[in-house]
């Protein structure tokens, strides 16, 4: 049975970036992959105000919008149907409509009956809302796709382990791919918390019993860096085309408020990340 991706496509305020749909196509087609790829629409409600300034037309910008809207969705299915078909790859395309505010929430809920969601932030722009949706609303692993040219292979695939239960779940939501990986690094951080070595064991363990050949690299401890940064940085120095983490977060006065590590993950991406929450 295909493994079924889910693909979040963008198209408002920002555009889901070109070079990371393809990478994330590439992706998909590693794994052999059936690929569902929601197109969002934005849809801009009526705005009724006594207050506005006379000769702002509120009505026609925000049919121009949705237009341009449209127009985008239009490119992005069309670039996406043409990857698709130069990778023989199954690919579904599905349009939808949501306010703007709500897409990460719409795209979360569409894809909690897929294996793995594949999402790919712009360059420079401020789309971690949506991503910070899809990791906590989805359930399901999220594979974070950067724009720029990192490897996206699996020959080697790192681990970052803090032995809590959200980086369990990360390791077991990737077990997939890391059953396709030549090896596997284990990170650890001790700059943060403790690092309970019986745990750490525990998890060579566990790779060793699924014939997986693994190592444990210990992140250096540079004041310079963020942890997030740090892992990115060890896991690239080891020749790693995905970098497996939790997604650390809790809800506060109905924000998401993510961990630091998670926070610079999106920030500042370097290769592949797989966040499970």
């Amino acid at each position: 049975m295909a493994r079924s991706i889910f693909l979040p496509v963008l198209t408002s305020p920002y555009t889901s970036p070109t070079r990371g749909l393809q990478r994330a196509l590439d992706f998909a087609a590693t794994l052999g992959a059936e690929v569902l790829a929601s197109i969002s629409e934005v849809e801009i409600p009526p705005v009724v105000s006594p207050a506005l300034p006379f000769g702002i037309d509120v009505a026609a910008m925000a049919a121009e919008a949705e237009a341009t809207s449209r127009a985008r969705a239009d490119e992005l299915e069309q670039h996406l149907r043409h990857e698709a078909e130069r990778l023989s790859l199954a690919l579904r395309a599905v349009r939808t409509r949501s306010r703007q505010e709500w897409v990460g929430e719409t795209m979360g809920i569409a894809a909690r009956t897929h294996d793995f969601v594949l999402f790919c932030p712009g360059e420079g722009v401020d789309d971690e809302p949506v991503a910070e949706a899809l990791i906590f609303g989805a359930g399901r692993p999220l594979v974070l796709i950067p724009e720029h040219d990192a490897p996206v292979q699996l020959m080697t695939v790192a681990v970052a382990w803090d032995g809590s239960r959200a980086a369990a779940r990360a390791f077991h939501d990737a077990a997939p791919l890391l059953q396709m990986a030549e090896s596997v690094v284990v990170l650890t951080a001790g700059r943060d918390k403790q690092i309970d070595q019986t745990g750490v064991q525990g998890l060579l363990d566990a790779l060793e019993r699924s014939a997986m050949h693994a190592t444990r690299v210990e992140v250096a401890n540079d004041p310079e860096q963020t942890i997030g940064d740090a892992l990115q940085a060890a896991a690239i120095k080891h020749d790693a085309g995905l970098l497996v983490m939790g997604g650390y977060g809790h809800s506060r006065m109905r924000e998401f408020i993510l961990g630091g590590a998670t926070r610079s993950i999106l920030k500042r991406q370097r290769l592949p990340v797989l966040l499970s929450h």
